[in-house]
């Protein structure tokens, strides 16, 4: 028992200095409180932020910051802190907090105002890049000005814009609201080039240029051209266009498609097409091989039409000699000549149509020198009597019961 006590009183000594002494901590960790000594509470982005706080008495803390760009933490023995440039140079609300061990002892926030003192930056946007001439449509030109470190300037930053089409020069003063000039840059009556350019104090833009391209076509006319008006299916017939204009007397952008319907006696349609150059479309099409009547009309799909113009072709041959030979196996069709006796340009189509029973076979070539030549091979056609009919350039010619030894 005596030993037992001998040790109690040995420790309670201990004991009670280390009791006081974790009580002094809790209560010095209770006791910190602090004050900001910085009196600045709003600041030019890119100057240098301290912030100093004065301790009732010296601790380690900790300063919590938030601000638009995130979030951070600075450590000082001191309580002064220099706030990192990546938050320094962002406009904003800053929030600050100051812990000591995890606590809170004090809470505020200052400002960061866009930089005024240091050259303006533009950033301007322009769209769309074409627009139509007529005064109903438009380009919008937006203007975003900014300090050295992108930051927004205010509201009300006073912005000079310039405009520049033909003979005719404006400009235009605006102020910023919600971070942004902009404005509506409505079309002119004619086409052209539209120059755009903006300012903010004494930083200019690039110059933007808009397209002005001509309104869609009114109803046009069309006329043809062609060296003869026989149908030997070689030359060409041209198929053209008065000079496309919209409303407001604009010539038509290049390219410009316009399609030719052609329809002929029989009701069959044929189609060509043409881009415009200058406001003019050209259409090109062979002339037909035998003697027709055809009826043209033009449209721009969907937006214009043209008149209807009729264009008779003759017929380039009147009759061709056709000669047997082998049996009746080869025959020979020609020569085809032309309107002044002349052969028939090379190219030309016959068909021989031969038929036996009710099986009908039709063979097709193009002349050579004015000559075509069939072979009817024993091997598919047996001897026998054929309806043998020749058609070229629009002329038939019919032999019944030619019989094939």
């Amino acid at each position: 028992m005596s030993l037992e006590r001998k040790h109690i009183i040995f420790w309670l000594p201990i004991f009670l200095v280390c009791c006081i002494g974790f009580t002094t901590v809790l209560n010095t960790a209770q006791q910190v409180s602090a004050v900001i000594e910085t009196k600045q509470k709003v600041f030019e982005a890119g100057d240098t932020i301290a912030l100093n706080f004065k301790l009732n008495t010296p601790a380690r803390t900790q300063l919590f910051l938030h601000a638009s760009f995130g979030s951070t933490v600075l450590d000082s023995d001191t309580a002064h802190y220099t706030l990192p440039e990546f938050v320094s140079n962002k406009k904003g609300v800053i929030h600050y907090t100051l812990l000591h061990d995890s606590k809170i002892i004090l809470k505020g926030t200052i400002e960061v105002k866009a930089n005024a003192t240091n050259p303006v930056q533009l950033e301007s946007y322009v769209g769309p890049p074409s627009i139509i001439a007529g005064g109903t449509d438009y380009t919008m030109q937006v203007v975003v000005p900014t300090d050295i470190y992108d930051n927004i300037l205010p509201d009300s930053t006073a912005m000079r814009l310039k405009y520049q089409f033909l003979d005719t020069e404006k400009e235009e003063g605006l102020y910023s609201k919600d971070m942004i000039g902009w404005v509506n840059i409505f079309s002119y009556e004619q086409s052209g080039r539209l120059l755009i350019s903006s300012k903010v104090r004494e930083t200019a833009s690039k110059e933007f240029s808009v397209e002005v391209f001509p309104s869609l076509p009114e109803d046009f006319q069309i006329s043809s051209q062609r060296k003869h008006s026989y149908a030997d299916g070689n030359q060409i017939t041209e198929f053209i266009t008065s000079v496309l204009k919209d409303d407001y007397g604009n010539i038509v952008s290049d390219g410009t498609l316009v399609e030719f319907k052609i329809k002929d006696k029989k009701g069959v349609v044929l189609q060509t097409q043409g881009g415009t150059v200058n406001g003019q479309a050209i259409g090109k099409i062979l002339h037909p091989d035998h003697q027709d009547v055809w009826e043209v009309i033009a449209f721009i799909p969907g937006i214009a039409k043209s008149n209807v113009i009729q264009l008779e072709y003759a017929s380039v041959l009147n009759d061709f000699e056709v000669k047997f030979s082998n049996d009746n196996r080869e025959i020979v069709v020609g020569p085809l000549l032309s309107f002044m006796d002349q052969l028939i340009p090379d190219g030309a189509i016959v068909a021989l149509k031969i038929k036996k029973d009710k099986s009908v076979e039709t063979k097709i070539k193009s002349s050579s020198n004015g000559i075509v030549r069939f072979l009817l091979k024993e091997e598919f056609y047996p001897s026998g009597k054929y309806a043998i009919k020749i058609e070229a350039l629009g002329v038939q010619k019919e032999f019944s019961q030619t019989p094939l030894k």
